[in-house]
């Protein structure tokens, strides 16, 4: 398989093949770049590889021109890997001038004629780059090597169509295109010489216009940033089964790119909880989990609040949630919808594209009655306690609520949120957010306006912002203490739904312990 290599590398493998033998070496050149063969111990020519001749090659060929071991073979094709050379047609190369010659013009064809790209048009190629490489993945800062002063920049304007028609994809529309800034790309000096004398066939007129195209898109979409409004992110997320939480900022910044907010600071992490105890299955994980949060994050979450509700131009919050559904309704709790909250969702399958998973994906707005709210079993008693179902991410079995709850039949009062398909692609635009709030202020109307009572016990599946949504409207008018239900630690997705803190209107406490947080 034939190799690509820059001067340097060309001028290394030569030394590695060639030195102390008799080997022959063939140039098999086109007017920008070479192929290079040697000849092995039966007179067969093997192909080194292609791509830049330049004075570190030239310099480690001086000696083997002047022992008559290099030949040379031109052709007219521009791209040197559709072709084999005819071997008995090359020529010894007899001068070390020659090869100069051949240099001069490569260089001639692929860095420009001097002055032929004129000032205003290099201002705009740069202000479209923001002084930045071009090409595709580098972007390297360019803006020290492109001041007014410096003769030397030309090599960093390269010409998509070249400005000769000799050139690496030059046509008969070259010349009148030397000048176009459309027509030319800022690169650095390792990406322009990959373009026109390492693999300049692997890089056509269509692949590098959209390769510009794409770089001022992205230059424009930075920029235009500039003008959103700044936000604090707050990042619920830690270990679920042992399972880790990798939090990428890049990703999440994009997402909020694409919903015209930007970060302004570092993202606050809340309940990122150690190794030692991130498994469920440990029997001290809501011990572990209530005292972190008691001691760490609570103070820290409530100063966030603070300031946002208190500073005379407040920042959005922005929230990723992942973590357990108990904590994220807590914190949905804490956190309230009193000031400006946005929340990014999680999309486990969504992993290409600017923001990858946490990007909402481009889908068509829902419809206002996708949740609904059905009442299985009607407060006709005067009961104090019901039982809240919110099925988004899937329907729960009846079978597999606590006897207690459901023993053929609702033992209470029973509200159930969800909709006609449940999914865990259910909410996937921020839109299903606004409508879910309004499926659950009217199930809270009927739980504390109509039914008064003291006590909800709320079992859900649901994605991570569904179980923030819920605690957000899960505020201190409303008066009944919620129990918050998940499976037993260890047991999977079968195993039978036990109770893990109760919320009441001014503390969280630990269920079957004397642990409570003051929220008031």
């Amino acid at each position: 398989m034939s190799h690509p290599f820059d001067d340097a590398e060309f001028a290394t493998v030569l030394k590695q093949k060639v030195s102390n033998t008799s080997l022959k070496v063939l140039l098999f050149v086109n007017k920008f770049y070479t192929k290079i063969y040697v000849n092995n111990e039966n007179n067969d020519w093997i192909e080194l590889g292609y791509g830049e001749l330049g004075r570190e090659t030239r310099d480690y060929l001086k000696s083997l021109i002047k022992a008559k071991r290099v030949m040379i073979l031109e052709s007219a094709t521009k791209d040197l890997t559709l072709e084999k050379p005819k071997f008995e047609d090359a020529q010894d190369l007899s001068t070390l001038k020659k090869l100069d010659e051949w240099i001069k013009i490569s260089i001639n064809l692929t860095a420009g004629r001097l002055g032929e790209v004129k000032t205003h048009t290099k201002n705009k190629v740069m202000y479209d780059a923001a002084w930045r490489c071009q090409f595709s993945g580098c972007g390297v800062d360019l803006r020290e090597h492109l001041t007014s002063s410096m003769s030397g920049n030309y090599s960093y304007y390269a010409h998509i169509v070249a400005s000769s028609e000799d050139g690496p994809r030059g046509n008969s529309d070259s010349e009148k295109l030397a000048d176009e800034p459309t027509n030319i790309m800022l690169l650095c000096d390792k990406c322009h010489r990959l373009i026109d004398k390492i693999e300049p066939h692997n890089y056509s007129v269509e692949i590098l216009r959209d390769m510009r195209e794409k770089s001022v898109n992205e230059v424009k979409r930075l920029l235009d940033c500039l003008k959103f409004p700044e936000a604090e992110m707050i990042v619920i997320g830690g270990k679920i089964e042992g399972q880790p939480f990798i939090f990428n900022s890049q990703d999440a910044e994009e997402a909020m790119w694409r919903q015209e907010m930007k970060s302004f600071s570092q993202p606050h992490r809340i309940l990122k909880n150690p190794d030692y105890f991130s498994a469920s299955n440990n029997p001290n994980y809501w011990v572990n989990i209530f005292e972190l949060f008691k001691s760490e994050d609570f103070p820290i979450l409530k100063k966030i609040l603070h300031k946002a509700a208190n500073d005379y131009r407040p920042k959005i919050l922005v929230i990723f949630p992942l973590h357990g559904m108990s904590v994220l309704i807590l914190s949905g709790r804490i956190i309230g919808d009193a000031s400006s909250i946005v929340l990014f969702q999680f999309h486990r399958q969504k992993v290409f594209g600017k923001g990858k998973q946490w990007a909402w994906p481009e889908v068509v707005e829902p419809q206002g009655n996708k949740f609904k709210v059905i009442t299985h079993k009607d407060n006709l008693d005067g009961e104090s306690e019901a039982l809240l179902l919110v099925n988004i991410t899937a329907k729960i079995p009846e079978s597999e609520l606590p006897e207690y709850l459901f023993n053929n039949g609702y033992t209470l009062p029973t509200i159930e949120i969800t909709l006609d398909e449940c999914s865990f692609n259910a909410i996937c635009h921020p839109k299903d957010l606004e409508h879910l709030g309004e499926a659950i202020d009217s199930a809270y109307k009927k739980i504390q306006d109509e039914w008064r009572l003291q006590k909800v016990h709320l079992i859900m599946v649901a994605p991570t912002t569904a179980c923030v949504r819920l605690g957000q409207k899960m505020q201190a008018r409303h008066h009944a203490d919620f129990i918050l239900y998940e499976r037993k630690p260890g047991t999977g997705n079968k195993g039978p739904f036990e109770p893990t803190i109760q919320i009441g209107a001014k503390k969280v406490s630990l269920v079957g312990t004397d642990q409570e947080i003051d929220i008031s």
